[in-house]
């Protein structure tokens, strides 16, 4: 297996509502999961950083539950906040949404720190219980607040380290990311590589781009960041074991490797201290070491490899860009997009598009606080129109260069 050439870094619904969970998830708690409807709040210590807050319908005074902080790299704090809501249909928590921190802001640490104190002040939360998640530039802000301040769990989508540095605080982390995401490479890590030595962090993946996941998987992070806290969450997270190893062999069946290892191997972190977790040894084991799936993993990491490479030749060619190179170059890529039948090679072009996308995207925003800037910022803004013709960011960007 050839080595990678640089690091890769930075069940259902409850038992039928169980009547009675614990001393603390009773009766009166029989809606689990309707939520109130959003509330726009704001932080005393900091009046300008208002957000969304949604929680449990039905509690008593005295109830506690988790907490999610939810970070949009756009500063949309309600549409994040409700698409926790609707994945965490009947799961007990309270949902905040930030509306100011986003991306570039510089004073997010001490804007997440004065959000986190507000809510715990003013809802009924259990302070000890408390996730803090994002989406790309809002998963960055998660994990390095997270690294810093006593919560109990991070949640990273679309960016994320795919292993941990040593020193890495304790804590439950979860991963997602788009297999065609251009930060796939960041979050990628060999399945099943820290069996055994690890049991708080998990790393996952979705067919698709980059993007706020799919709502299963805003579940499963969830379930997993709390399945050792109290119930209902333990039962949720072994009620997942069953779904993931009939997901698994379905997979296997169809000959989806990737997906089909990945399901396994949640299964085995999602049945942490049960009785079936010591049960999958042997299947985990038999899939390890099966040729079909070694080969692909050797497909993935040459792919990876050869990404890198190409990052960097693109980064080259951007720095004095010839619009008639790029031409052939982008009617090749999208030909390899439109006629590619291999999932994994497939997905390789989609995130060297994206690269290219989310690079001249940065590129151009740094032109534009230049006075002089020539034509270099119109081959730019050319080559971002072939690349991301439906950006919302291409007109502002026409319009500043009077395209």
């Amino acid at each position: 297996m050839k080595k990678l050439q640089q690091p890769i870094h930075l069940a259902v619904l409850l038992l039928c509502m169980m009547p009675v969970l614990s001393c603390k998830i009773g009766h009166e708690n029989s809606m689990m999961g309707a939520f109130t409807d959003p509330v726009l709040d704001s932080c005393k210590i900091e009046p300008d950083h208002s957000y969304y807050i949604t929680q449990p319908d039905h509690h008593n005074s005295e109830q506690k539950f988790p907490l999610v902080i939810v970070i949009d790299p756009h500063g949309d704090g309600l549409s994040a906040m409700e698409k926790f809501k609707d994945a965490l249909k009947d799961v007990p928590i309270v949902i905040a949404g930030s509306k100011k921190l986003r991306n570039n802001y510089d004073g997010f640490e001490t804007s997440i720190k004065n959000l986190h104190n507000d809510l715990v002040e003013k809802y009924p939360v259990d302070p000890t219980k408390v996730i803090v998640a994002g989406f790309s530039g809002g998963a960055r802000m998660a994990l390095y607040y997270g690294m810093k301040y006593p919560v109990y769990g991070i949640i990273m989508f679309g960016a994320g380290p795919g292993r941990l540095i040593d020193g890495f605080p304790q804590k439950q982390i979860y991963g997602v990311s788009g297999t065609r995401d251009f930060n796939f490479i960041e979050q990628y890590r060999p399945l099943f590589d820290d069996i055994g030595t690890n049991s708080k962090y998990v790393n996952d993946y979705f067919r698709g781009t980059h993007a706020w996941p799919p709502e299963r998987y805003i579940r499963e992070a969830v379930v997993f960041s709390l399945r050792e806290a109290s119930e209902p969450y333990r039962t949720f997270s072994l009620e997942y074991v069953e779904e993931f190893l009939e997901e698994s062999d379905s997979l296997q069946r169809q000959n989806d490797l990737f997906f089909a290892g990945k399901a396994l191997e949640k299964t085995w972190y999602f049945a942490a201290g049960s009785p079936q977790q010591k049960q999958l040894s042997g299947k985990i084991n038999a899939f390890r070491n099966n040729p079909g799936w070694l080969a692909y993993r050797e497909t993935i990491e040459s792919l990876l490899n050869s990404e890198v490479q190409m990052k960097r030749m693109y980064a080259e060619h951007l720095v004095e860009p010839d619009t008639v190179w790029w031409s052939k170059e982008l009617n090749s890529l999208f030909t390899r997009i439109n006629v590619c039948k291999d999932p994994a090679e497939k997905d390789y072009y989609y995130r060297l598009k994206g690269f290219i996308g989310i690079y001249l995207y940065s590129q151009i925003n740094s032109f534009l606080n230049k006075k002089d800037s020539g034509d270099l910022i119109k081959r730019l803004i050319w080559i971002y129109e072939q690349v991301e013709p439906d950006s919302p960011d291409l007109v502002r960007f026409k319009t500043s260069v009077s395209f």
